[in-house]
């Protein structure tokens, strides 16, 4: 794991502070010392560097930076480049000076529906651009995924740690209770554009009410159940 005023790629960063951490990976804020300008830096977190597996996730994240820096739209996060510190890949990407609207519904409550469409349209269009990209999925939507820029009405999606092509979908990763549609949960069912919009329908659901999700939950488990006799 990286540490606070740890130099890294020769000198070109230096670690700041831990951003968040996932299922996957971990990010940094850094300071790029060529522009001492504030940086996020994404790797993969230390479960995934200490899996048996680790070249085929480190192989799955780098593929996550190329489909990342691929994508101009105005709210998916920008990638900038990839670094590599004693083998390990790291992806330098925009800092956004942000809070994500889960932790920003804890604070403050369920938004306006003037915000919380606002908002929703805004991912809506950076999915629909995704989805554009040769049948791209996120898989992963909901309010810990989206950031909202401090001061300003304007969300950004992040964490593609689980986006991957329809046609080249391998594993039924990205299963937040709550969010997850069923087809997430049977690897008979397939999945499609209308996964990503179902995560999005119970983020707007979520941000207008701030509750409700543990019994929408179950409410899907008791479906899969009833179709598949147990959840898989």
């Amino acid at each position: 794991m990286w540490t606070p005023n740890q130099s890294i790629s020769d000198g070109k960063y230096i670690i700041q502070d831990v951003l968040g951490e996932g299922g996957f990976g971990i990010t940094y804020s850094a300071i790029e010392t060529s522009t001492e300008q504030l940086v996020a830096i994404k790797t993969l977190n230390g479960k995934r560097q200490r899996a048996k597996d680790f070249p085929k996730q480190q192989e799955r994240f780098v593929n996550e930076a190329f489909n990342l820096r691929a994508f101009s739209h105005p709210h998916v996060v920008k990638v900038h480049k990839m670094i590599q510190e004693d083998g390990l890949w790291g992806m330098v990407m925009e800092f956004i000076d942000g809070v994500d609207l889960n932790d920003y519904v804890d604070e403050y409550g369920q938004l306006s529906e003037n915000d919380a469409l606002l908002y929703i349209d805004q991912i809506g269009q950076a999915l629909e651009y995704i989805h554009q990209q040769d049948g791209m999925i996120h898989r992963d939507i909901k309010p810990h995924n989206i950031v909202l820029r401090r001061g300003k009405k304007e969300t950004i999606l992040v964490d593609f740690g689980l986006a991957c092509k329809i046609d080249k979908l391998t594993t039924r990763d990205g299963r937040t209770p709550g969010y997850a549609p069923p087809e997430q949960y049977h690897p008979d069912e397939k999945l499609g554009l209308y996964t990503d919009v179902y995560a999005l329908a119970t983020t707007l659901y979520y941000l207008l009410t701030a509750d409700g999700l543990k019994e929408k939950n179950e409410y899907v488990h008791e479906s899969i159940i009833r179709k598949y006799g147990s959840l898989p």
